[in-house]
């Protein structure tokens, strides 16, 4: 079981059309993150995960059209469910276990429910006694509802970087 915080970069999207004139983007800022997970040891060198993921941005949107021009700030949040599985590089009786895990799951933008793939390297720190530090950092990648809304629209999937510090408890 582990709970972790830190932060999210999402990825902008933009789009410039010549005849009639027009052009949108949107960008976004680096934003809070969470993450809650539980999972299974199979052995040393295997486990499963599952976990939810939420992270708020801040998107400021620009869009162009002719002579028309306006800009937007909004708040947004994207959460996901996702199951990984995980590969660890070091035995479990180890401080310190580097991992490399990757997943499905389905994503929640702009109230769209999407799937997406979820990579994440990291490394575990026992303390002992079964309790213990995670450092993780994870990339979801899915559909991108921000660059369709854009006018015109936009193309190119949302990823969604997370930088992610924490504690994890083993039983």
């Amino acid at each position: 079981m582990a709970g972790l915080a830190g932060t999210a970069a999402l990825s902008g999207a933009s789009v410039i059309r010549a005849g009639p004139p027009s052009a949108a983007n949107y960008d976004p800022k680096v934003g809070l993150a969470a993450n809650i997970a539980v999972g299974y040891h199979f052995n040393d060198w295997v486990s499963a995960q599952a976990g939810y993921i939420w992270n708020r941005n801040l998107l400021i949107t620009s869009q162009l059209a002719g002579t028309f021009f306006s800009q937007s700030e909004s708040t947004q949040s994207q959460s996901a469910a996702a199951f990984d599985a995980m590969l660890y590089f070091r035995p479990r009786r180890s401080r310190l276990r580097p991992y490399l895990s990757s997943g499905l799951g389905v994503v929640n933008v702009l109230n769209e429910y999407r799937a997406g793939l979820r990579v994440a390297v990291g490394i575990d720190v026992s303390l002992g006694k079964g309790w213990g530090l995670r450092y993780s950092f994870s990339e979801m990648i899915s559909a991108n509802p921000y660059a369709a809304a854009l006018a015109p629209p936009a193309g190119g999937k949302l990823m969604n970087f997370q930088n992610l510090f924490g504690v994890m408890k083993t039983f």
